[in-house]
């Protein structure tokens, strides 16, 4: 067995219910935003358009140290990558490759896009310099994620306009490094876009995605599983399964390195008082497949466990709020070398008997399945005074992106901050 440590830039501990009582944050009413990507399109402001100093390198504020070095390896007109849970978009393989990707947004209007590719080989160094080269040549490619298995083969999962549907497609390389890529859109089912894809490869060469459906309508989002067999240059997908419903697109899957198993994380809505849903009123569920072929999709694990209002604890507004906590849009879920599962999320201020959220601010948690929901905070988001919003689906802290160092068996945790 080998120790495990979460490795993180923030590290406080303190218990889950000590937040109510911290410093004033900024609230507002709740309000339920669109989803953005799918049948929305981002448009970029016109006007001239500065260069970055340094010929365009991260900006660096004297506070913050860099760790290792930064190099680039392509450009995008859009610097919102996901909407919720990024993914991995980088991952570092058995032979020491780096693979890379992302939506490559091809001019300002944000119309033109595509995923685009690179790799570092340790001695010729990145194959397409800084630029990086096109997955597909399809109808608006985009919001991708990969995953690589033992023999370097990159499977890029992404979504793409087929006809009038958008939908999830996987490519993979002809050969590891060359740029050759076929691609494969998972069965149409009923003409639904079902797109936003999560991805991830077993010990087997299975492939796993977890998508969550653009419905263009109101009410809660369908979430579908579906896997694929990759072989001689084919790819096979069982027909699509709908698992559940959600109000975000958090979800994440991920497979063990050591055994068949399999797991996915979401979050699910729950009603509120008035009997509606909203996207902020969730708990994360936990669904593992020991197989990686079997799953039991009506039994999730509820690994937050949020305790809804109770309005019996009326006039008491205070004890009436119970959990003032919840699930938001993103999370991150890792098996670790012993084989257990590890997973960082975001939460946000919830307020169900006035109907009011943080309008910024939020916490990154660890839940691991060996001790389960102990008080772990990954990142401190909780401040207000603030008068600005970060926007849509954004927090002060969001977007955690678990990773392990395969040799002693410490946990890392990246995240973005505003």
């Amino acid at each position: 067995m080998k120790r495990i440590t979460l490795i993180t830039l923030v590290v406080v501990f303190i218990f889950t219910t000590a937040w109510s009582g911290q410093d004033p944050i900024d609230k507002i009413p709740i309000r339920n935003l669109p989803f953005n990507g799918g049948g929305f399109d981002v448009q970029c402001k016109g006007g001239d358009f500065r260069q970055l100093s340094g010929n365009g390198r991260i900006y660096r504020p004297p506070s913050v140290d860099l760790i290792g070095e930064i190099d680039t390896i392509g450009t995008t007109w859009y610097d919102v990558q996901h909407n919720g849970t990024a993914g991995r978009m980088v991952k570092y393989d058995n032979l020491g490759w780096i693979h890379a990707c992302w939506m490559n947004g091809l001019e300002s209007g944000a119309t033109n896009r595509h995923v685009y590719y690179n790799v570092h080989q340790p001695t010729t160094g990145w194959q397409w310099g800084d630029i990086g080269t096109p997955v597909e040549s399809a109808t608006r490619g985009g919001y991708c994620c990969l995953d690589v298995n033992d023999a370097s083969y990159p499977h890029i999962a992404f979504h793409v306009v087929v006809g009038a549907v958008t939908r999830t497609a996987v490519a993979v390389d002809l050969f590891p490094g060359i740029g050759a890529f076929n691609f494969w859109t998972i069965p149409n089912v009923n003409n639904r876009d079902i797109i936003w894809p999560r991805v991830t490869l077993d010990i087997q060469n299975r492939t796993h995605l977890i998508s969550t459906e653009d419905d263009g309508t109101e009410a809660s989002s369908p979430l579908w599983y579906c896997r694929g067999l990759y072989d001689s240059n084919t790819m096979e997908f069982i027909d699509p399964i709908q698992f559940d419903v959600t109000e975000t697109i958090a979800a994440d899957i991920n497979a063990s390195r050591h055994s068949d198993r399999v797991a996915f994380v979401y979050t699910h809505p729950h009603p509120t008082l008035e009997g509606d849903t909203t996207q902020y009123n969730n708990d994360l569920y936990l669904v593992v497949s020991e197989d990686g072929v079997t799953w039991d999709f009506e039994h999730p694990q509820n690994i937050t466990g949020f305790l809804q209002p109770d309005t019996t604890l009326l006039p008491d507004t205070i004890a009436a709020m119970m959990d003032t906590l919840r699930a938001y849009t993103d999370a991150s879920i890792l098996f670790d070398e012993n084989d257990m599962i590890h997973v960082a999320f975001t939460t946000l201020y919830y307020d169900g008997i006035n109907r009011l959220i943080s309008t910024n601010n939020s916490l990154i948690w660890h839940w691991s399945e060996e001790l389960g929901w102990e008080p772990s905070l990954i990142a401190d988001g909780w401040w207000g005074g603030v008068p600005f919003e970060c926007g849509a689906w954004q927090r002060f802290v969001q977007r955690p992106c678990l990773a392990i160092d395969t040799t002693s068996g410490d946990l890392f945790c990246t995240y973005q901050h505003y």
